[in-house]
């Protein structure tokens, strides 16, 4: 990294940690956990930050917090709120000190995560063809295979194996590359990319931020070359669907058709990814739900619910103020940027008893993880049935599946939430690993 480079990291890292602390102050430093046992659980401290008001001013974000459910849920639907980073001209500065001259998708062709309508709306007609849910469904028994052959590469004399590894990370990204149609061979390449894609989100760290930019870059050159070798041949895969669409007249660009295969792949594999690893780590810290689960797998489906409400991969997502708005009694200023902290709203006392209780036989569970409106995740129902499948699968092959002592290696950032590893064995013994 140039000097430059790492000037402005250092820089960056003091100027976050002292408006960190000037947030802390403005909820009660005694109430704050800790930077590691923050990391650890953010739950606590969401709640103190929730108890406080439901919106609170934020100066690390230079804008505001958003922790209610209602509050989130109204923020995912008010037109006045953007979905486009260009709006903010800090974060554009940051992003482009970080890039250091290089492009960046994220402001120089933003994907439809990152759009508002009409351009988001154009987008994601186009792509939905390939997430309807009757097509979604039928692709279970395929599932199915993939997580039995993931489940088989374990070694059957081993007193354990790493659940992340052996099937949380293959089995998404293994189903996401058949739908759009990749080579097999690509997979250990993205997966590389799309961890570090996750950096762009550190604006502390320029380092992270750098890596994520340069994987983005190569995951949009990779996929101009996969689409320009799809046009020479017709392929009936979501990249075929895309292009057929293209030439039918619609005004899809080729940087349109990259961003959104981009898009496509790192939803697609990394929050699913998380949601099977997060989902079974928090299955086995509570063995009476576990050994429910196991006696009457129909309750799988509000088990998975109930995962995503109480770990969710994505935490927040945020937005930004196209103008001078009041929000619940906030504030909120032009361009300002709101974090809608989706952890923090699934936990909200007031939509669900007792939300820090872990319950597969909760009724009616409300939880924002997928968004909400127009930004609703388009893959909820492929990421649920994946879910779904290799969890009876491995509860199933595996009856005494336990946990091993660990240290949970959290992901570093913010806005996905997830392990790297997650060691399990199957006797029913603690192992340490």
């Amino acid at each position: 990294m140039s000097l430059k480079k790492t000037v402005l990291g250092a820089a960056a890292k003091l100027v976050m940690s002292f408006l960190n602390t000037l947030d802390i102050l403005s909820v009660g430093r005694r109430a704050y956990p800790g930077k590691k046992e923050n990391h650890q659980n953010p739950y606590t401290w969401f709640n103190v930050m929730r108890a406080k008001a439901p919106v609170i001013r934020s100066y690390a974000n230079r804008g505001w917090t958003v922790l209610g459910y209602e509050q989130v849920q109204a923020a995912f639907l008010d037109s006045r709120l953007s979905s486009d980073m260009r709006n903010n001209d800090f974060l554009v500065r940051v992003l482009r000190a970080a890039a250091d001259g290089q492009k960046i998708q994220l402001l120089d062709d933003p994907s439809m995560l990152n759009l508002d309508a009409p351009d988001h709306t154009r987008l994601r007609k186009l792509v939905s063809h390939g997430f309807l849910r009757k097509y979604i469904l039928s692709l279970e028994p395929k599932i199915g295979v993939i997580v039995d052959h993931c489940l088989a590469s374990i070694d059957p004399k081993a007193e354990g194996f790493d659940l992340m590894e052996s099937l949380a990370k293959p089995l998404p990204a293994i189903v996401i590359a058949e739908l759009l149609g990749l080579p097999d061979g690509d997979r250990e390449q993205f997966q590389v990319w799309s961890a570090e894609l996750l950096g762009l989100t550190m604006i502390d760290n320029a380092e992270m931020m750098e890596k994520g930019n340069i994987a983005s870059n190569h995951l949009l050159d990779y996929f101009a070359n996969i689409i320009e070798q799809k046009r020479k041949s017709s392929t009936q895969d979501l990249i075929g669907q895309l292009i057929a669409a293209e030439e039918e007249g619609d005004r899809l660009t080729s940087q349109e058709m990259y961003s959104t295969c981009v898009l496509l792949l790192l939803a697609g594999h990394e929050t699913t990814t998380r949601l099977i690893g997060n989902g079974m780590y928090t299955l086995l810290l509570h063995p009476d739900q576990l050994t429910t689960l196991q006696q009457n797998p129909e309750l799988t489906p509000n088990a998975v619910e109930e995962m995503l409400r109480y770990e969710p991969p994505v935490q927040l997502m945020p937005r930004f103020a196209t103008e001078d708005m009041d929000f619940y009694g906030a504030k909120v200023k032009k361009n300002q940027l709101l974090l809608l902290v989706i952890a923090s709203a699934n936990r909200d006392e007031k939509m669900n008893p007792d939300p820090d209780k872990f319950d597969i036989h909760r009724d009616n569970i409300s939880h924002v993880s997928f968004g909400y409106g127009i930004h609703l995740c388009l893959g909820l129902a492929l990421a649920r049935l994946e879910a779904k499948v290799a969890i009876n699968a491995l509860l199933k092959k595996f009856p005494d599946l336990t946990l091993s002592s660990q240290s949970i290696d959290w992901q570093p950032g913010g806005l996905i939430r997830g392990m790297e590893h997650l060691y399990v064995n199957t006797s029913g013994r603690d192992k340490k690993m």
